[in-house]
């Protein structure tokens, strides 16, 4: 081969694996570049999300954050006191204060089985009214504005935080803990909290769900008419 060809065919292969490696320079590049995905904030599922899951985590304030005209998630996940919620771009699940409604399925036995010990009634009522209450709260809160009160306290061991419900109703805004005791939908739950803009203290609201949860079960309402407990003697 003369020279000058040897000396072209050796310039060309140059040339080509030259292109190779600038082109394999740049890929790599490119991918160091790469913005990593952006992890979207979706609620938990109650009972089975772990502390990890649920999007980054919101740290606790110390003082109550509303979340105006947030709306209801439907999900067969919801119960009386447990509620998926959207807001803004992001979803969350929260947890009521003060009350324990009733569950909705069998998932949680021992949880069925306590709560029919304490209304005194079997754990088929237990679950048929507490498909009854997150019925009711479907149709609450998808037919009446509502706001949301946080702290971000999480729930242990979920990605759910404890919250305060506020229902509009013709005489002004209702806690949803107190709705849910007047129709016999929950008990009086022992995790409490201040209420914001409220004159009454947490031992003061207590006494008052108390007084509601007698009152309901006077009339046998919601549980309460699926209960053996005895009726006290009229005075």
């Amino acid at each position: 081969m003369p020279l000058r060809s040897a000396l072209i065919n050796l310039a060309i292969t140059f040339a080509l694996l030259l292109a190779v490696v600038v082109a394999g320079m740049i890929m790599r590049a490119r991918q160091e570049q790469a913005v990593p995905a952006k992890k979207i904030a979706v609620a938990g599922v109650p009972g089975i999300t772990g502390p990890d899951e649920g999007g980054v985590p919101k740290p606790k304030t110390d003082q109550f954050e509303i979340l105006p005209s947030p709306v209801l998630v439907e999900t067969s996940a919801n119960e009386g006191d447990t509620l998926r919620v959207r807001h803004g771009m992001d979803e969350f699940v929260f947890v009521l204060y003060y009350v324990d409604a009733l569950e909705t399925n069998m998932d949680h036995p021992s949880r069925v089985s306590e709560q029919g010990r304490w209304f005194q009634t079997s754990e088929k009522a237990v679950v048929e009214l507490g498909q009854a209450a997150a019925a009711y709260v479907t149709k609450l809160l998808k037919e009446n504005h509502f706001n949301v009160l946080t702290r971000w306290e999480r729930v242990p061991n979920t990605a759910r935080y404890y919250a305060i419900v506020k229902v509009q109703q013709p005489q002004g805004p209702v806690y949803l803990a107190d709705l849910l005791i007047r129709h016999g939908y929950a008990r009086v739950g022992s995790l409490m909290t201040e209420l914001p803009d409220d004159s009454r203290d947490q031992a003061g609201y207590l006494d008052e769900l108390r007084r509601l949860d007698e009152k309901a079960r006077l009339a046998r309402a919601g549980i309460w008419e699926r209960s053996s407990m005895a009726l006290p003697s009229p005075r």
